[in-house]
This record gives C-alpha cells, sequence and structure tokens, in this order.
C-alpha cells in the first residue's frame, strides 16, 4: 500500500513486539532500516537491514551506535523512538532506582535520540515518530511513573515539533492501547493486574479485543509517509476506544 524504495528509517527499541512489527513494515514498503535494541547480542547486517546492540538509556552508548550508523548510512530519513520499558508499582511501592530506570528508557532515550538523528534529519527534511500511549491522556492506579514518562512523551513531541517544522522536520507520536504480545500475555500469567485479568483488560477497550503490532506499525508508517505530509506534533490515539469511555 506504501512505497517507501529508498528510505533510510532507525527504529530505536526494534528486536520484538511493537518495534519489530515496524521495522519489518518497513522493510516491506522497501524501505532500508536499522534497528539499536539493548537485547541483541552483536551487530548483524545484511538485505538492508543493519541491527546494534545499544542501550538507549545510556549518552555515550547512543552516541557510538550512531557513529557506527553514519558510517553505514550518509544520511537518515525517518527516526521511530519506541523503546520502553512498564513499572506495574504504586508511588510507595516505586524505588528511585526503578523510576530512573523507567525515566532513562521510556524518556531520556527519545531526548538522546532526536538529538543525535536531528543534523541528518534536517538535510533530509525527515520524520520523527516517538511512541507513547493512551495511558498518557487518562490516569491508571499503579502506574504512576509509567503515565508520567508517556505524558512527557507527547509533550516533548509537540514542542520539538514546533523547534523543527522550519526545517521541513514532522515530530509526532503514537499512542497505543493494549497490544497483544508476548510481553503483555505474560504479565497476566496466573495472576490479576491493576486492572483485572486479561478479560478485564480486554473489555476496558470499546473495539472489544487487545491491538496487534502490525496494526500500530501501520499507524507509524502513516506518520512518516507523504500521506502525513501536513501532520506535526500530533499525538495519534490508537487505543481501540480506551479514552472515549
Amino acid at each position: 500500500m506504501m512505497n517507501l524504495a529508498g528510505k533510510r528509517v532507525l527504529i530505536a527499541g526494534g528486536a520484538s513486539g511493537i518495534g519489530a512489527a515496524t521495522a519489518e513494515a518497513y522493510r516491506q514498503a522497501g524501505a532500508e532500516t536499522a534497528v539499536f535494541d539493548i537485547s541483541f547480542k552483536a551487530k548483524r547486517s545484511g538485505e538492508g537491514r543493519l541491527e546494534l546492540p545499544v542501550d538507549l538509556s545510556d549518552a555515550a552508548a547512543v552516541d557510538a551506535a550512531f557513529a557506527r550508523l553514519w558510517r553505514h548510512w550518509d544520511g537518515l530519513d525517518v527516526l521511530v523512538n519506541n523503546a520502553g520499558v512498564e513499572l506495574v508499582a504504586t508511588l510507595e511501592e516505586t524505588t528511585e532506582a526503578a523510576w530512573d530506570r523507567l525515566m532513562g528508557v521510556n524518556l531520556k532515550s527519545v531526548f538522546l535520540c532526536c538529538k543525535a538523528a536531528l543534523p541528518k534529519l534536517k538535510q533530509s527534511r525527515g520524520c520523527i515518530v516517538n511512541t507513547a500511549s493512551q495511558l498518557a491522556f487518562v490516569g491508571a492506579g499503579s502506574f504512576t511513573a509509567y503515565t508520567a514518562s508517556k505524558a512527557a512523551v507527547v509533550n516533548f513531541t509537540r514542542s520539538l515539533a514546533l523547534e523543527t517544522a522550519a526545517y521541513g522536520v514532522r515530530v509526532n507520536c503514537i499512542c497505543p492501547g493494549a497490544i497483544d504480545t508476548p510481553l503483555l500475555r505474560r504479565q497476566f500469567e496466573g495472576k490479576r493486574g491493576p486492572q483485572g485479568t486479561i478479560d478485564d483488560l480486554v473489555g476496558l477497550h470499546p473495539l472489544g479485543r487487545l491491538g496487534r503490532p502490525e496494526e500500530i506499525a501501520n499507524c507509524i508508517l502513516f506518520l512518516s509517509s507523504p500521506l502525513a505530509s501536513f501532520v506535526t506534533g500530533s499525538a495519534m490515539l490508537a487505543d481501540g476506544g480506551y479514552t472515549i469511555q
């Protein structure tokens, strides 16, 4: 449905789930992809793809990874910031170390990657898509730190869109609802979460099901494509109706 042949796309946080589905969707559209993820064991490359192990919350590691990327490519067209971790804990249960780790992955990684990529994106008049959450807009008990991090991503996106508009660089974010991944399924195995069972979680989505990673990947592709050429500073909800109740 979309031809992105010749485009160079970096997915920060793309080893599994939404990130992996996004990388595959870009490849199917003809783009070259690079993926940074802490879970990779070693560099892998071939057939229009590059994978690098990177701790995206560490400034030195991110700078080193971008230096390697610029040796592989001489430019960049799309940056997708998708690294994220979840913390299910009340405020009183949340330790400083857990807070710092969450903010490092969910928010600091967005700052670090955007800062490193912007010079090349200005040259190409490229795009940034950040992954936030439907919980950037509504509260949820035992998700205080997580919701704070994702709300910050939304306003970071809006402000950066203002900074970069004069250079033709568009910046948007995608805000998924609950997505059916092995990670989500494991969180509910044999226990109830703050939102009940997995069936209770499904019931919070008016469409009556969880989202699929490829559905979010399609939204990310749209936001970075010429079809969204007049869209910047947007926070697109793809949450099965979660936030309209």
